[in-house]
């Protein structure tokens, strides 16, 4: 599978480069062009655009709950689907409602649309012979999203770059740094961006041909739509002033790096035993 994927792997990584190069000359000078921090598109996209990171434990708790069968499996993918969707519904209460964020409306919403994910996902059929590859991909799905967050919260942390907008109310850009300078635990946390890491395990798309060889033929399509969604998140945060281009080229990449990763070990560790047929969807 991961050999299917040669071709888009090497374009990705070309555009990487490419951006981080033009970066250490613009990061600066694109935000400063850019700047609409009061842009309505692009907050609305600051408050969903983190989604596909926040719908992977409640789809993916919904499938293991209704496709395993043993109990404690059963129990945990229950704990995942409702936990994944209160923090959901967390995450959107702080985005849209930032100056009086409602956290027992935000949870309580979360909870509600996974309770109903959840009665959703016993009317979705599964042959016997695939409950293995979604298992197998749900649980991949979950372990991918945490090492990607991982990652992210790590170099934000140990970066401490100054997001642009903290430099404009500074009133100063000298406190701008290149993307390239560790500058240490300092409370500022742009590099890399987390809403793009976020839009970027959209990504996840490049595993449902592993289920499907309809979705096989179809897998220019589970790189290309990630690829433009992410960079749509990616320039709306170059708007409002939360990142510089170098930050969301490393967000962005290191969702599209760890779901490689992930495919590269499906490949050698799952991807034979899963019995794919030409008639699934």
């Amino acid at each position: 599978m991961i050999k299917k994927y040669s071709s888009n792997i090497i374009i990705y990584y070309i555009i990487f480069a490419a951006c981080m190069i033009t970066a250490l000359f613009v990061d600066l000078k694109l935000d400063i062009f850019l700047n609409d921090p009061k842009n309505p598109f692009c907050l609305f996209i600051e408050g969903m655009g983190e989604m596909p990171a926040r719908l992977v434990c409640p789809i993916a708790g919904t499938l293991i709950f209704y496709l395993c069968d043993k109990t404690p499996l059963k129990i945990l993918g229950f704990i995942v689907s409702l936990g994944g969707s209160a923090y959901a519904g967390y995450h959107i209460s702080y985005y849209f409602f930032p100056d009086n964020p409602n956290w027992w409306f935000g949870w309580g919403m979360g909870l509600f649309i996974g309770l109903i994910v959840l009665y959703i996902g016993q009317f979705i059929a599964v042959e016997e012979d695939l409950k293995k590859a979604f298992i197998i991909l749900s649980f991949a799905g979950i372990i991918i999203m945490f090492v990607h967050l991982g990652f992210v919260e790590v170099m934000k942390s140990l970066w401490g770059r100054v997001r642009f907008r903290e430099l404009l109310q500074l009133g100063s850009y000298e406190a701008f740094t290149p993307w390239y300078k560790i500058n240490g635990i300092t409370g500022s946390r742009s590099f890399p961006s987390g809403h793009t890491g976020g839009a970027s395990m959209s990504y996840l798309m490049m595993l449902f041909p592993f289920v499907s060889k309809k979705w096989d033929k179809r897998k220019k399509l589970c790189f290309f739509i990630p690829l433009v969604y992410t960079g749509m998140v990616a320039f709306t945060r170059l708007v409002v002033g939360a990142h510089y281009l170098s930050d969301v080229t490393m967000g962005g990449t290191i969702g599209f790096t760890v779901t490689i990763v992930g495919i590269y070990i499906l490949d050698k560790k799952f991807f034979n035993t899963c019995n794919l047929k030409d008639d699934n969807v």
